[in-house]
């Protein structure tokens, strides 16, 4: 009797032990998980400029989401353009990474998310008056959107992917997003373009687009209008 007792006690206790260790284990994977989350972030828009947004919006722990790294996304990005034809009006939105900051009292939050796609806009068409009251020509191969009716910046790349179909280079820009909860605009321009040059960095075309790190003062002066001051809630 007394070895059947100690016999379950023994098989309890390893039980117990384990349960403990899958515990462990499970919450060792997740915080794993959300540091490679936030290291991906890192690689799109640069650890420090992450750092410095963090530091301006304060509030809880950030939670980073980035299902992808910069050479996941490019590659994901370069097979979908050798596939494009010129019939092609849409076109799939990936998010690059999304970082959510919960409010301290636990009422919302806010957030800064870096997106990319192949734009249905084309060089051609940022002579277009619609297009060029808002699209900002930074040289011949980079144009920004500074107003956008809320706390966001958007760049327009033409970018020709090696093995894409003739014309795809003009016309399937790289247009890539940076929306925030309202950043001094010198803070949003540097993600953007962080993030520009990463991903650009990272896919297998045919040029280099010159994009600069710092957008020339004359293109990003009165960025931050009335209207995309006052649009700060998400």
């Amino acid at each position: 009797m007394t070895n059947r007792t100690s016999l379950a006690v023994t098989i309890s206790a390893v039980a117990l032990g384990a349960v403990a260790l899958s515990g462990c284990s499970d919450d060792g994977e997740a915080k794993a998980s959300a540091s490679m989350d936030l290291l991906r972030c890192e690689q799109f828009l640069g650890a420090g400029n992450v750092r410095s947004v963090l530091d301006s919006i304060g509030e809880g722990d950030p939670v980073a989401s980035a299902r992808r790294s910069p050479t996941d996304l490019a590659g994901r990005l370069a097979r979908e353009a050798r596939e494009w034809t010129e019939q092609d009006l849409l076109h799939d939105s990936y998010r690059a990474c999304r970082i959510d900051v919960p409010a301290e009292d636990g009422d919302g939050g806010q957030v800064v998310e870096a997106t990319v796609k192949w734009s249905v806009l084309t060089v051609k068409s940022m002579s277009e008056p619609k297009h060029a009251q808002t699209w900002r020509k930074v040289n011949d191969q980079v144009f920004v959107e500074t107003e956008t009716g809320r706390p966001s910046m958007r760049l327009l790349v033409p970018r020709g992917v090696s093995g894409a179909p003739s014309g795809q280079k003009l016309g399937l820009p790289l247009e890539m997003e940076v929306a925030d909860p309202g950043l001094d605009v010198d803070q949003r321009e540097k993600l953007l373009t962080t993030f520009a040059r990463a991903l650009t960095g990272e896919l297998a075309c045919a040029d280099t687009p010159e994009i600069p790190a710092a957008l020339p003062a004359e293109v990003v002066s009165g960025a931050m209008t009335q209207k995309d001051a006052d649009v700060h809630e998400w």
